[in-house]
């Protein structure tokens, strides 16, 4: 036993070493604080150009001090345009049983028009076990109902049949079940990940990527980021202290939670507010991260008519707490959306190539300087929502009045 209760030559995956029960007042040598955790990175084509796999790795490992090795994960959207009017779900499978079983519920429920292993290298770092990552295409069939209800749409269709299959098949979990867009993702550190699933094989009009940090849920591979359902994609850097209001919300709406981590909610929480509710992005926005009232009462009398809507409605959406968070979807059209708290308490920053070709969301400057050195950058406000769609460019850059342009 060496000095101060620590075993020399046994450390966590961090290299940190692992100590006895005696540090209270000390400080564990070798310890280092993370403030801020996890790492957020994005890039989107505002010309509908394709993007490299590699050019969003490299902007997500640079940040290599915000991750531990507990997990990472990218979405790639515009990656299947030869079938991008098919659902594309992907699955971790921990063997072929799990496999078989999740095969005879979706053939019984969906027409599956092909399915595809998804390359993983044999040669990764990352520690084992890995799971199967598997691939089905497929279409909603013309008749269709869940537990009784019926004419469901075919997105509610298959939430319903996507949350069914993570919270009741056993040795199975769906990852993202979107169109056009894919989540690779898994317990590792995000150069690991990028290596496992070979992201440079992969090129789209948008990426997200996330490296993690977890605070306080467990680390494994369907808890990495992004969270998705349907076309949505979430990463998320900070802890969101409303969980539990914001839980019972999105359950209430018929979201089953099955990851059992805040990130999850906030995903769910964009569909049920602007998919099914129809709240445009702006107000959602606001629904999430809304000002004080305080700050409502200065407003104009129909902005503030508005905010106050939005507040009272809405309450149980507030996402209290510190968070960055980047939101990606690809339909009616491929839209990034970047977000952080009413106070900023997580970092955000933004950058437009220099022909204005290509929009850049990180968490630090340097991850975008690595791909872009001349990229013009500035910080979104806090609880302000940036907004960019393909074809259309940047249609808000964050620093704007919350309800401009948004019919009151």
């Amino acid at each position: 036993m060496s000095e101060r209760g620590c075993r020399p030559g046994r450390a966590d995956r961090r290299g940190m070493p692992l100590l006895a029960d005696n540090y209270t007042a000390s400080r564990p040598p070798a310890w280092q604080g993370q403030l801020g955790g996890c790492g957020i990175a994005s890039c989107i084509s505002l010309k509908g150009e394709r993007i490299p796999g590699d050019r969003v790795a490299r902007m997500l490992t640079i940040m290599k001090e915000r991750e531990n090795g507990l997990g990472a994960g990218y979405a790639c959207y515009g990656l299947f345009p030869d079938r991008k009017d098919q659902y594309c779900l992907q699955f971790f499978f921990d063997d072929e049983e799990g496999k078989h079983g999740a095969e005879e519920f979706l053939s019984e429920r969906l027409d599956v028009t092909h399915d595809e292993k998804v390359f993983t290298s044999e040669s990764s770092t990352v520690p084992n076990p890995h799971p199967i990552v598997w691939r089905y295409f497929a279409n909603v069939p013309g008749k269709r109902e869940w537990r009784g209800d019926k004419g469901l749409s075919e997105d509610d269709y298959m939430v319903e049949l996507v949350q069914h299959i993570n919270e009741k098949v056993e040795k199975a979990f769906c990852v993202s079940s979107g169109k056009d867009m894919a989540v690779f993702k898994g317990n590792g550190y995000s150069h690991e990940i990028a290596e496992f699933y070979d992201v440079e094989r992969y090129s789209g009009t948008m990426w997200l990527s996330h490296s993690r940090f977890p605070t306080n849920s467990p680390a494994w591979w369907a808890g990495a980021h992004p969270m998705s359902l349907l076309d949505w994609g979430v990463c998320h850097n900070g802890e969101i202290t409303s969980y539990g209001v914001n839980r019972k919300l999105v359950e209430m709406n018929g979201y089953r939670c099955t990851v059992l981590t805040d990130t999850e909610v906030v995903a769910y929480m964009w569909d049920l507010l602007v998919r099914r509710n129809g709240l445009p992005i702006e107000v959602a926005a606001f629904a999430m991260a809304p000002r004080t009232f305080e700050e409502i009462a200065l407003m104009p009398p129909k902005e503030r008519r508005l905010a106050e809507w939005v507040r009272i409605t809405y309450r149980e959406a507030f996402l209290n707490g510190p968070f960055s968070i980047i939101v990606g979807r690809s339909r009616p059209e491929t839209m990034l959306i970047a977000l952080a708290d009413r106070k900023k308490l997580r970092p955000l920053i933004a950058g437009l190539s220099p022909d204005d070709s290509t929009l850049y969301i990180a968490s630090e400057e340097c991850s975008m300087r690595i791909v872009e050195p001349d990229a013009r950058t500035w910080a979104p406000e806090a609880g302000n929502p940036l907004v960019a769609i393909v074809g259309k460019g940047v249609i808000r850059r964050g620093t704007e009045d919350p309800f401009l342009g948004v019919r009151s």
